[in-house]
């Protein structure tokens, strides 16, 4: 039984856990490094429960600068700092030490593997991954991420707290860096980027081709402003210090060293004032949409032949995570097998990544 649910980090994700746990149920301590933090948190739950009309929620949170006082006995943490092992391995470290005897130790990482992280504690079988999306109120989906040494009963739990959230779960059955949904997500930013820099299109173009024709509700420049640029840029590093092989999207470093952040800093790939907008596409010119979903199709594939993520929660992942109207596999249906692999031996003769080889499994299914 979970008497005590902590989250350590009160940022957009943190404190958006936070608030599930606290509408489902549970007496949830979060904590954060500075008491301004823990009210910007605090005033954002506010705001959002009385919208969905939970206000007694909030009565169950707490917020707290002492880390130990909220890590004492807890029964289930949800990690949600930075995206920097050391970080997390510090949090993990001490957690390990301070909470309950079966507690569970989540991690909302998006790149990182669990096992890696799971190395700061004795106890691995209890580590895990929960990667919740932006914002987590809101999106349905939670990836459930098995760890080398993850107990079976961990991973119970963990899909329990899940259900109890009003969450789709779907179950990631092997470590690797950036598990499905980011995994699937930096397939298609590659080949935006790969475009972009060889000057085969413009920001704008990309977008306007995945809004209107492969119908995302927020294209591929515009979703990485609203998730952050520094945040897609440390993944990106994380992703790659760990082995995934990805074409380098040099924009993303070039913002990064900018400050350009996206939304948060007003200016990103567009800028902003306050608030999300509608990107100007006047006069933009459509690009191969095929194209633009060639790799992500690709590592799909790859992902279901090593046994990674089932057929079915592939298209789970893309769908509810990612709001994709279709699946790779519907997207492969729709362009043809030719023609997604007239891309990938293209992308491939451009830049000698291996990863655009077509994988077995794609050319298997539809052989």
């Amino acid at each position: 039984m979970i008497k005590k649910f902590t989250v350590i980090g009160a940022g957009t994700m943190g404190h958006g856990i936070a608030e599930l746990a606290a509408i489902a149920g549970y007496d949830v301590w979060v904590n954060d490094i500075s008491d301004e933090i823990l009210l910007n948190a605090r005033n954002k739950i506010a705001w959002s429960l009385s919208k969905l009309k939970k206000q007694e929620a909030l009565e169950r949170i707490h917020f707290t600068t002492n880390q130990e006082e909220a890590l004492k006995d807890t029964d289930f943490m949800v990690e949600a700092v930075i995206e920097d092992i050391k970080v997390k391995s510090q949090v993990f470290n001490k957690a390990s030490k301070l909470v309950s005897e079966t507690a569970v130790l989540a991690s909302n990482t998006s790149s990182i593997p669990i096992s890696e992280i799971a190395k700061a504690v004795d106890r691995q079988e209890r580590v895990i991954g929960m990667h919740f999306f932006n914002p987590p109120v809101l999106m349905p989906l939670v990836e459930i991420i098995r760890g080398e040494k993850t107990s079976e009963e961990t991973v119970r739990i963990a899909l329990d707290v899940a259900k109890n959230m009003g969450k789709e779960t779907i179950l990631i059955n092997k470590d690797i860096p950036g598990f499905l949904v980011t995994r699937i997500m930096f397939r298609v930013n590659e080949v935006g980027c790969w475009l972009l820099d060889n000057k085969m299109a413009e920001v704008k173009d990309i977008d306007y081709t995945a809004i209107q024709v492969l119908q995302f509700p927020m294209g591929v420049f515009l979703l990485q402003d609203y998730v952050g640029l520094d945040v897609s840029y440390l993944i990106q590093k994380a992703l790659i210090e760990r082995g995934f092989e990805v074409y380098y999207c040099k924009s993303f470093e070039q913002k990064y060293n900018s400050k350009e952040f996206g939304m948060k800093s007003g200016k990103g790939f567009y800028t902003y004032k306050g608030k999300i907008i509608e990107p100007t596409l006047e006069n933009a010119k459509l690009v191969d949409p095929a194209l633009l979903v060639s790799s992500a199709i690709n590592e799909s594939y790859r992902l279901i032949r090593l046994r990674i993520v089932s057929k079915e929660d592939v298209g789970k992942g893309c769908k509810l995570g990612l709001n994709w109207p279709k699946t790779p596999e519907e997207y492969l249906k729709e362009f043809g097998l030719s023609t997604i692999i007239r891309n990938l031996k293209m992308l491939y003769e451009s830049t000698g990544l291996p990863h655009f080889i077509p994988d077995e499994e794609l050319t298997r299914s539809y052989s």
